[in-house]
């Protein structure tokens, strides 16, 4: 599956929140909007759990926080960029840029774990996120994440 398929220009927001709690609500916000999502408070409450037991800030400026619900029809995916960047307990310490939201149904692991891997992959390369950071619109992001097959 091609990250684009995941996105829309609609889920990539800027996220002027200050804090991780409140960039992670706005996101879920943004993906309760979707037919893939049944219950945005089933949503909400994963993805605190999730964060409860270990921060998805895996370092780079990247959080990546997800959950598997069965109020999910799909897999489907938002971004939040914050220039500023966000406190969110990374494990290198550093503030977060890059929120990348995924929500998807039980019972897909291999899937799951397939995308978790893909975006950790495109964003490993410091001129991709930088270039996601300073894009003006959601069409650039689209752009700069399909450009990576």
């Amino acid at each position: 599956m091609e990250l684009t398929q995941l996105l829309a220009a609609d889920r990539i927001v800027t996220i002027k929140e200050p804090t991780k709690e409140a960039a992670l609500k706005a996101l879920v916000k943004v993906l309760g909007k979707t037919s893939a999502v049944g219950k945005e408070k089933d949503l909400a409450k994963a993805i605190s759990d999730r964060e409860r037991i270990l921060s998805t800030g895996i370092g780079y400026g990247i959080a990546i926080p997800h959950a598997k619900i069965a109020t999910v029809k799909a897999f489907i995916a938002a971004i939040g960029v914050s220039k500023a960047g966000i406190p969110f307990e990374s494990l290198d310490g550093k503030p977060v840029n890059i929120v990348i939201m995924i929500a998807g149904p039980e019972g897909q692991n291999e899937e799951y774990l397939r995308i978790l891997a893909r975006f950790t992959n495109v964003l490993k390369s410091e001129q991709t996120r930088t270039r996601i950071i300073d894009a003006k619109k959601p069409e650039q992001v689209l752009a700069i994440l399909g450009e990576s097959r």
